[in-house]
């Protein structure tokens, strides 16, 4: 599944192309998203509106129009966004397709059809039931580690699964969550409350961190995730612990050990992340 990183190199990419383009038309080939398309909503919407600006939240696309109009859209496990020209022919999970006064196109493929294409005024975003309980974006400037640490100080869910918890911090995912707490030297299953302050900032740093390199190399492919060129991510070249059952960690050199949390892989050094 996509998660921040995957979506921040999409909107950084589509960014580059499709600023100032305007909408002709939009074709939905199959509504039957997790949420059906709203195919006349769109229509109403987006044509003849010019892009502006793309921007993110949480796991969710921002394509901001000219009438202060937002498209948003969301990639659930499978989707895809492509710039194409008319011409290319469709495939069998192109379901909604964008059509630009210039030639070209931006196609959404999704597979197992659980993504999101919908459509709002600037004024609604406050109260849109999608956006309500999201909660800290981990890179921006007001997260920060008391915010963190005051949020967490009571809760005894284990760390791991607060960092893949939406209402709690977005677009993290299981893949980030590992790697940020390998880096902390925390273990997984610690209980949250257990965390201090100081916790809370090394653990906040070396979450950036993964996630801005994850950024700058363009997602972690590890099965079907392209960006808008078609591009795959190379993030999984760099990972520590994710995925390395039986190998050496590479700070301790201690054997990096699987175990299952709440139904997700989670990967730990026994030397750095002691429970």
């Amino acid at each position: 599944m996509p998660e921040l990183p995957e979506v921040e190199t999409i909107r950084r990419a589509l960014s580059k192309h499709v600023l100032g383009k305007r909408f002709q038309r939009v074709l939905v080939r199959d509504r039957r998203l997790r949420w059906p398309v709203d195919e006349l909503k769109l229509r109403q919407g987006i044509i003849g509106q010019e892009i502006t600006r793309i921007d993110r939240r949480a796991k969710y696309l921002l394509i901001r129009l000219k009438d202060d109009r937002t498209l948003i859209i969301h990639l659930g496990m499978s989707g895809k966004l492509l710039l194409l020209a008319n011409s290319t022919p469709f495939e069998k999970h192109d379901h909604v397709i964008f059509y630009f006064d210039d030639g070209t196109e931006l196609r959404f493929r999704d597979t197992r059809r659980f993504g999101m294409v919908d459509m709002i005024h600037e004024n609604e975003m406050a109260a849109y039931p999608r956006f309500v309980n999201l909660g800290y974006e981990p890179l921006a400037r007001k997260t920060t580690a008391e915010v963190l640490f005051e949020r967490a100080k009571s809760l005894k869910k284990p760390i791991k699964n607060l960092l893949m918890d939406a209402n709690f911090i977005v677009g993290v995912g299981n893949i980030y969550a590992n790697e940020a707490l390998f880096y902390a030297g925390i273990h997984p299953q610690k209980p949250a409350y257990q965390l201090g302050k100081g916790d809370w900032q090394r653990l906040l740093h070396e979450l950036r961190g993964v996630l801005r390199r994850a950024i700058r190399k363009g997602g972690t492919t590890l099965t079907d995730f392209v960006d808008s060129n078609g591009d795959t991510g190379y993030f999984q070249l760099s990972l520590a612990v994710y995925g390395k059952t039986g190998e050496t960690c590479p700070r301790c050199q201690s054997i990096i050990e699987k175990f299952v949390q709440v139904g997700r892989s989670t990967y730990v050094c026994p030397g750095c992340q002691v429970a």
